[in-house]
């Protein structure tokens, strides 16, 4: 019987880079005053946005922009406070060694800081825009899974675990909906920001579909009867992304991005400005994936007759170990707060490492804070970053390759004597991984060539060396593991030692054709 080979193809996703820079966005806003009309500049936020990315052969282009809103106090008496809006595109340039045009890059942007000078007739504005990028590659590899065919074929199997991409999808959340203000609350005369966050609440793998429970966190603050107010609001929402191919209860993992918030005001019933219509477009990046344990062929011969086997090098990511780990960030900032209108939080890595016995993870959480002063009841906004640090204790060794996600959860806040004391948890995923070479069997093919053993002693004395296992001894001397486990009356746990002496005896074949 001739010999049959099965082949199967994996799905597998490496990292092929990373990078972390910073590019200083700068604009200006001219007046149609002067400053002297200015009495205070309340707060200045930048929103950054992705608009393209591409690599060309080790560059990796990230084209963006920086939506900038301006909020300030002018003497004038009636409608003292004002906003200011404008944009500015930017382009930057990110060398990642060994990318190219088939991968695809990840690319997440956050504020480090925001600057302004306020001239004659101008505000100039400045935001560090940090960019945290990583290129991957997904690429499907062939194997031999199974050899079939020759009695006398001996088979080599080697157990990896590996991540399995089954599937990936960009696709557009749309989410309309329809707010009151509440009627303990003025009507809307004036809206002073507006802001939107989509939060991941839960995300279900079906045949051929991921589902995803999620809600987008509405925030408003706005001018009514010559006071502030503010609105927040979660409008939950289900999306589901078509990923035909995929299996009911895998992995799912997606990244949310709001392209674009539209709201209107609009009049009630009663003819008041308390209805605020919304249109909300969420960008959901989904993966479906499965860490899966299989056998590759790594090694193939026969004790009867040569083969002939054509191997390739395969260099995979082997995941050893999956931990969960959540820790609690306690701040309590030192401000005079009577009311809270909007808190918005972010976390981010900026350093991830194996020490002793130890996954270190240092991160910053970044705080936003917009409030109404107690002392003055003037608008004020609070930004600060908050350096974190999570010491998770691991027994393995430090040459592995560490995957963190962080999430942040729901965030709570306490009003106390000058102090805002803010809790919230970070969850981290962490993938422990091991990049594993392996020459795998990609073909086999018979000859006609046997096997000589004539001229071989019936009897080998073999004394084990540094780095030998008994397949290896078996194929150099044309027999079986199980041979020699049998003539020299071990167990088949039995490990080889350096020094041993291995006997091994010549195998006659004894099968004769009668005619």
């Amino acid at each position: 019987m001739s010999i049959e080979i099965i082949k199967g193809l994996m799905k597998v996703e490496e990292i092929k880079g990373a990078s972390d820079d910073q590019t200083l966005v700068e604009t200006e806003i001219y007046l149609n005053t002067n400053k002297q009309d200015i009495e205070s500049i309340l707060w200045v936020e930048a929103r950054p946005e992705i608009l393209n990315t591409k690599i060309i052969k080790d560059k990796l282009f990230v084209n963006g922009k920086v939506k900038f809103n301006l909020v300030y106090k002018s003497i004038d008496v009636e409608e003292n406070i004002n906003t200011l809006e404008t944009t500015k595109d930017f382009k930057e340039e990110l060398e990642i060694e060994g990318i190219t045009e088939e991968m695809e890059s990840q690319v997440r942007l956050n504020i480090d800081y925001i600057e302004y000078d306020l001239e004659e007739n101008r505000i100039d504005l400045r935001a560090l825009v940090n960019l945290s990028s990583t290129v991957v590659e997904t690429r499907e590899i062939e194997a031999i899974k199974e050899i079939t065919g020759k009695e006398n074929l001996q088979i080599l199997e080697e157990s990896i675990t590996y991540k399995e991409v089954y599937g990936k999808d960009i696709s557009y959340a749309n989410v309309k909906e329809e707010i009151k203000v509440d009627e303990r609350k003025p009507a809307i005369e004036r809206v002073i920001r507006f802001s939107i966050e989509a939060k991941e609440l839960q995300t279900l793998v079906a045949d051929d579909r991921m589902i995803l429970s999620a809600e987008a966190n509405v925030s408003m603050i706005y001018l009514g009867q010559n006071q502030v107010h503010h609105i927040n609001e979660s409008i939950p929402f289900n999306h589901f992304v078509e990923m035909p191919g995929v299996f009911k209860d895998s992995l799912g993992e997606v990244k949310l991005e709001v392209i674009e918030g539209i709201y209107e005001i609009i009049e009630d019933d009663s003819g008041e400005l308390r209805l605020i219509d919304l249109e909300i477009n969420i960008k959901v990046n989904g993966k479906v994936y499965d860490h899966k344990v299989i056998p590759l062929i790594v090694d193939v011969y026969s004790t009867k007759g040569k083969v002939n086997i054509e191997k390739d090098d395969i260099i995979l990511l082997e995941n050893v170990n999956t931990l969960t780990h959540e820790e609690s960030l306690n701040i309590d900032i030192g401000i005079d707060v009577q009311e809270v209108l909007d808190i918005r939080e972010n976390f981010n890595i900026v350093e991830k490492r194996i020490i002793d016995d130890e996954i270190v993870i240092e991160g910053l959480l970044s705080v936003d804070i917009f409030y109404v002063e107690g002392t003055t009841g003037n608008l004020r906004n609070f930004k600060e970053h908050f350096p974190c640090k999570s010491n998770i204790y691991f027994d393995g060794n430090d040459g592995l390759v560490l995957d963190v996600d962080a999430k942040l959860g729901d965030m709570e806040f306490e009003i106390k004597k000058d102090i805002l004391s803010v809790d919230n948890q970070v969850k981290y995923n962490i993938h422990l991984n091991e990049e594993k070479s392996i020459q795998s069997i990609i073909n086999i093919e018979e000859t006609d060539e046997l096997i000589d053993l004539s001229t071989k002693p019936s009897i080998t004395i073999y004394i084990v060396q540094k780095g030998d296992i008994l397949w290896d001894i078996a194929k150099r001397y044309n027999t079986t593991i199980e041979d020699i486990l049998s003539s020299n009356n071990l167990e088949s746990s039995y490990e080889i030692n350096v020094g041993d002496k291995i006997i091994i005896e010549k195998t006659i074949d004894n099968d004769f054709e009668f005619i």
